[in-house]
Order: structure tokens, then C-alpha cells, then sequence
């Protein structure tokens, strides 16, 4: 499945970016997600290309997953290209056969004697983490280590949740759109169909989660996602549910998100868990990814049709969203009204990923009460 995407909208130049996230070239320090664990078996390789770099993913025998910058030190070859292979826990380059392990060092060469000096850590090797079912690489263009983690999500695989369904997308915009969402009480009426009857934010340094009771209803149209095939409007009408749903959603970090919430009414209860990320692969275009899991919050099991079919539905409360950031215009100094939520606060917590590290001074953690209906 696959959401459409739009030309976006010419954007002129700033000589004096009030944000270092407005300057081209440059990207968030911290985790992004890179592939699901269950794209890569023991034995296969991956191009992938993110943040403007090629680079390739494979898996060895050990089950560690690895990556690597793309382009063989030696002569050039990409090392995901046809006829690259994994050996014990290399990587063989399809071109003379020379081999590389975790750490971006030559191992052998099938036709030498002695090993360059040169050839020892002679790709650079990214910092991978894997949990949750996700393969997570650490960007930081000062080549800094991790001064982070991203946490577990609890359900994950457990009886009862189901099998999580995935979509991914391309689609041209930039993180800082996709991630004021976050703090954004005012958008949910006319994008999502319900009223905010509580909206929270909280500020720590690597986190800023929204905490948030959502009245819908189904009076109100949420912005249907093009290129999905499902109906999200009838299906809330045909459903019938007023429902109350509370939720808490974080950014772990300036790309990750888990969003844990609860939906009750009459008819049904249940508890989800969603997993959105958006990782960029260059400067105008970024891969977005949601990923859903649902469970029933009661001893009655949820209606199959409905265990089908919210995943659909999440996933195109998420493409409502994009509908708007594709062909949207950033505003650097926008216009804001008492309602909207910290949004200048929200880009001053982003804008420390993309500056030096040595300028990493955070605020105390806070806690931002909306206006609500």
C-alpha cells in the first residue's frame, strides 16, 4: 500500500535560517529506523540510502545486524550490488572479493598477501541498535557516539496483540512538519475528526510526548488519504462510535514515535500501540513508516472485522496527516493563536538535534497544558 504523493509547493530561500533545521545538508542527531528485523535474515544484504549517503545492511552468521558505508574503500564497487555476499560476518565486495566485518575493516583479500594498513576501518560503520522488531542506526555528522536509548515497547509480540501491520512511504516533506503534530491540539477537528478534551505536552531533553483524551465524532470528516483504498469516513459511520480515546504519544528522539492509547465506549474497548517513524533520505523527501498492534481491553475478544480493519484505519488517520505536510508551505514566524499548542517551544526542542552537540543545553523537563474545547 502506498500513499500518494503531489508535487510540493516551490519554497524560496532564507538568507538567515531562524532554525538550524531550515539550512540544507543538515540532519537530525539521534536514532532512525532504518528496516524492520524481519526484512533481514542471516545471510542477506541491503542498499539503503539515507541522509544523502548510500550504505548497505547486511546480516551474518552471529545475527548482528550491520551497516556500513556503501562503496568499497578499494576500487569503488557497491557492496550491495549484484554479487555481493555474506561470509561468516562479512561482507564480500562483488568486485575482487575483498571482505569487510562489523567494524568497516578489511579481513581478506582472496588474492593478496598482506592486508593494506590502510584497509583497517576503512568504511565507516554506523551504530546499530535492534529491539522491537526495528533496525535503528545513529546519525551524528560530529561522528559522536549514542548519549541515548530508545526504550521498549512492553506489548511487543505478546499474546493477545496480534500480528502488527506495517506501510511504508516516500513522501516529500521535511521532519520538522511531520513532528509539530505532536504539540498541534488545534488540527484535530479538521483533520482528524474528534475534539481534544485534554492535550498535554512534556518536555524532556530527548523525549516530548502529548498526552491527550480525544472526543470523535462522527459528524465531522476526517481528510481522506488518496492512494489507500479503504474508506476511513464510512467506516467510522458504519461503525457507529462516539468513542473517547486517551493516548499518550512520544518522540523518542527527533524521528521515532510510540503511541499507546485507549479507545472505550459501549460497544467495544481495546488498547493499540502505534509505532510512526520518518527517517530522511535527503533533504526534501523523507521515508515515513506506521506500524499498528490492537488489542481488546476487556475478557471479550474484538470483533474480527474490527481487528482487520483498525490497522487500516490508523494508518489512514496517519495519511490524513500527510495530505496536508505535502503541499504545505513552512512558515519559519507563523502567525499563532492561544490554541495551537507550544509550537515555538517544540521547535526550539528540535532545532538542538541539528546544532553541535557542544550546544546541547536543555530546559528542565516541563509540562504544557493546552486550551481545549
Amino acid at each position: 500500500m502506498r500513499l500518494s504523493r503531489t508535487q510540493q509547493p516551490r519554497r524560496t530561500a532564507m538568507s538567515e535560517p531562524r532554525y538550524a533545521f531550515e539550512e540544507k545538508g543538515r540532519f537530525a542527531r539521534g536514532w532512525h529506523i532504518v528496516a524492520l528485523s524481519q526484512e533481514l535474515a542471516k545471510g542477506d544484504v541491503k542498499a539503503l540510502h539515507y541522509f544523502n549517503e548510500d550504505l548497505v545492511l547486511f546480516r551474518g552468521d552471529s545475527g548482528e545486524a550491520v551497516i556500513l558505508d556503501a562503496y568499497c574503500p578499494h576500487l569503488g564497487a557497491h557492496l550491495a550490488g549484484t554479487g555481493s555476499r555474506v561470509v561468516g560476518d562479512t561482507i564480500r565486495c562483488p568486485f575482487h572479493g575483498w571482505q569487510f566485518d562489523c567494524s568497516g575493516s578489511c579481513t581478506a583479500i582472496p588474492y593478496a598477501n598482506k592486508i593494506p594498513d590502510r584497509a583497517r576501518n576503512a568504511l565507516k560503520s554506523w551504530p546499530v541498535v535492534e529491539k522491537n522488531g526495528f533496525i535503528a542506526l545513529w546519525y551524528d555528522s560530529e561522528a559522536g557516539a549514542p548519549n541515548w536509548q530508545l526504550p521498549d515497547i512492553p506489548e511487543w509480540n505478546l499474546p493477545g496483540w496480534g500480528d502488527w501491520r506495517f506501510n511504508r512511504t516516500v513522501i516529500r516533506s521535511h521532519g520538522r512538519e511531520i513532528i509539530e503534530n505532536i504539540v498541534d491540539a488545534g488540527h484535530f477537528p479538521s483533520v482528524h475528526g474528534g475534539y481534544p478534551l485534554q492535550f498535554d505536552n512534556i518536555f524532556t531533553p530527548y523525549s516530548v510526548s502529548q498526552e491527550s483524551r480525544i472526543q470523535s465524532d462522527i459528524e465531522l470528516d476526517m481528510i481522506q488519504p488518496r492512494g489507500i483504498d479503504f474508506d476511513i469516513n464510512a467506516a467510522r459511520r458504519e461503525r457507529g462510535l462516539d468513542a473517547e480515546g486517551w493516548g499518550v504519544a512520544t518522540y523518542h528522539g527527533p524521528s521515532v514515535m510510540y503511541y499507546y492509547t485507549t479507545s472505550k465506549s459501549p460497544e467495544m474497548s481495546y488498547a493499540s500501540w502505534w509505532l510512526n517513524y520518518h527517517t530522511p533520505l535527503n533533504d526534501d523527501e523523507v521515508e515515513l513508516t506506521s506500524g499498528v498492534i490492537v488489542a481488546s481491553l476487556t475478557d471479550e475478544p474484538l470483533p474480527q472485522d474490527f481487528v482487520d480493519s483498525y490497522p487500516l484505519s490508523a494508518i489512514a488517520a496517519f495519511g490524513s496527516d500527510v495530505e496536508v505536510w505535502e503541499t504545505k508551505k513552512y512558515r519559519s514566524d507563523p502567525i499563532l493563536c492561544d490554541g495551537d499548542g507550544p509550537i515555538n517551544k517544540l521547535r526550539k526542542w528540535y532545532d538542538r538535534f541539528y546544532r553541535p552537540r557542544a550546544e546541547e543545553a536543555w530546559d528542565e523537563p516541563e509540562r504544557v497544558i493546552s486550551s481545549v474545547r
